[in-house]
């Protein structure tokens, strides 16, 4: 990969009922704290691990779960981002999963990840469509819909 080019994965995790996983974050470099938006599981991939070892890990390092059974990667998205200010280039390689246990622990997050992730929350399809809130990615619905017929 290209330097300054990350690779990633994404969990589009699932309850029993579909609702989907998600993490708001905030925008670190806003002075004001004003930028807020809600995201998948996942995290940037170890130069030694596999796609499906590193989806495994950021499940467990995010989640706290386990044992799930991945599908995918079935999809592939290229965006450009300010990361807390930083422009980046990131890769990402979309799993599904189902969960029976929509418990979270986050013993696992990172000191950036206790700092920019607000809450989190299950969303079906319908509450992603209705709320109005920032999501990434932006298909994320349609994402939802094709992870819950692989899981």
């Amino acid at each position: 990969m290209a330097p300054g080019v990350r690779v990633a994965v994404r969990i589009v995790l699932l309850d029993p009922h579909g609702r989907v996983l998600l993490f708001e974050g905030r925008d670190l470099s806003d002075p004001d704290d004003a930028v807020r938006f809600w995201f998948t599981a996942g995290g940037g991939v170890d130069e030694d691990e596999t796609l499906e070892q590193a989806a495994h890990r950021e499940l467990l390092e995010e989640t706290g779960m386990t044992g799930l059974q991945l599908a995918g990667p079935f999809h592939r998205r290229e965006v450009d981002f300010l990361n807390h200010g930083t422009p980046l280039r990131q890769v990402e390689h979309f799993f599904a999963a189902r969960t029976m246990d929509t418990s979270l622990e986050d013993r696992a997050w990172t000191e950036l990840e206790l700092e920019a992730m607000t809450t989190w929350r299950w969303w079906s399809t319908d509450e992603l469509m209705r709320a109005g809130i920032v999501h990434f990615p932006e298909e994320l619905v349609d994402l939802v819909h094709r992870a819950d017929s692989l899981v």
